[in-house]
């Protein structure tokens, strides 16, 4: 089975990210939170150490890592690999799957998707069982520098490329630093299918290789009126200004009414969401938001709707999630939208990313959030205006619904 992925983008599994049904997954939503550090006191050998009495009684994991070091037949895991273990532990005791644990690689590929850009080669990667297998982009490093469409990777650096690693582990390998070079020895096939394949080094200096989340084009309704179609496919630090720049770029080319597309938009940032959802509003509340302290607060609309009032409807199904309820669910509230298509995923909880000393991060459930009329989402979703038939193209049915909204804000 052949897997496409974008060396722009992150396998979902890797990132620890929940599962949940059938392949699908979601992303907390996130709050950035700046480095955790706990009070500490220097002792009198000058290490540091947590201040106050510890109520824990430790000896028991003590007496299981020295037995286990002692008795276990086969290959150890390394110190580091038991430490994360043990903090994996100590997190899934919690029984929240969006309050988490990411070793630094992963997240290091986690701060990449959020950012919306990276240092990298610019080319696609296919997994197969084969092998991994590039695919250059046009304009891109790769390209440029003579990877050719189906080179197998062999080696990154000094590290060679075993069946055994994961996508996200060629990724990282891969990425790096802005103007650092990289280098690479792939295996080519003959042009011509005769002969032995070859084996070739490159050297390629990373760029500046951006992810963008949002596509977007122009559509016509029955009536030859013409549409804007946004779609976004996740909630980044670049996701509110792609969003604008879409809508304007329509709206030069004649759009006056719009259709915003957030089917399989896991969620991201909640900043991200409250931008976005504010461009379409004039006032009121986008959300409430309820923390683990008890305390609430409100993100609140800024008068200006990018789009002047015009018709707009918002497609989603069972795997918008997180970020995307939020929009979707304060545009719904206020009217200012209609759903077309499933019930969303149903995720309500906001979570604290904190940076630890290892480059590692903890995800930590700190909040729940509501709609601005005080629905909670959790395990419930939002439910749609118009919910799509089997066989019904969700984007058409959205284009039909924005012209019969147009056609009744006429009469």
């Amino acid at each position: 089975m052949k897997q496409r992925l974008f060396l722009a983008l992150l396998s979902l599994v890797g990132l620890t990210i929940v599962s949940f049904g059938a392949g699908y997954a979601t992303y907390p939503l996130f709050h950035q939170v700046n480095d955790f550090r706990p009070a500490a006191e220097a002792d009198a050998s000058g290490a540091e150490s947590v201040s106050g009495d510890d109520p824990l009684d430790l000896n028991i994991y003590w007496q299981v890592r020295h037995l286990l070091e002692r008795d276990y037949y086969g290959d150890a895991p390394t110190e580091q690999e038991q430490v994360y273990a043990s903090v994996r532990g100590l997190v899934e005791s919690y029984n929240d799957p969006y309050t988490y644990f990411v070793e630094p690689q992963p997240r290091e590929l986690e701060r990449d998707q959020l950012r919306g850009s990276f240092g990298g080669i610019g080319a696609y990667i296919e997994t197969t069982e084969a092998g991994f297998f590039l695919q250059p982009m046009p304009g891109q490093p790769a390209i440029q520098a003579g990877i050719a469409g189906g080179d197998q990777l062999l080696r990154v650096d000094e590290t060679p490329i075993t069946p055994e690693m994961t996508s996200d582990e060629v990724i990282a390998l891969v990425r790096g630093p802005v103007d650092t070079d990289v280098r690479l020895r792939v295996r080519r096939l003959p042009a011509e299918g005769d002969g032995p394949a070859e084996e070739l080094d490159f050297t390629i200096t990373r760029a500046i290789i951006e992810t963008p989340s949002v596509a977007w084009e122009l559509r016509e309704d029955a009536q030859g009126d013409l549409i804007g179609v946004i779609a976004l496919s996740i909630f980044n630090e670049r996701s509110a200004e792609e969003v604008r720049a879409a809508t304007e770029d329509l709206q030069a080319q004649g759009a006056t009414r719009f259709v915003l597309d957030v089917r399989g938009n896991p969620g991201g940032l909640v900043t991200a969401a409250v931008e976005i959802a504010d461009m379409w509003l004039e006032e009121g509340d986008i959300l409430i938001e309820k923390r683990a302290d008890g305390s609430r607060s409100a993100y609140t609309a800024e008068a200006g709707d990018i789009i002047d009032g015009a018709p707009l409807v918002v497609v989603v199904d069972g795997a918008s999630a997180s970020a995307s309820e939020i929009v979707a669910g304060a545009l719904q509230d206020h009217g200012r939208a209609r759903l077309v298509g499933e019930r969303t995923f149903g995720k309500g909880s906001v979570q604290l990313i904190h940076e630890l000393t290892d480059q590692s991060s903890l995800h930590v459930t700190n909040a729940e959030w509501f709609t601005p009329n005080g629905s909670a989402l959790t395990g419930v979703g939002l439910t749609p205006d118009r919910e799509i038939g089997e066989g019904e193209d969700p984007i058409a049915v959205a284009i039909e619904t924005v012209a019969a909204v147009a056609l009744a804000d006429d009469e």
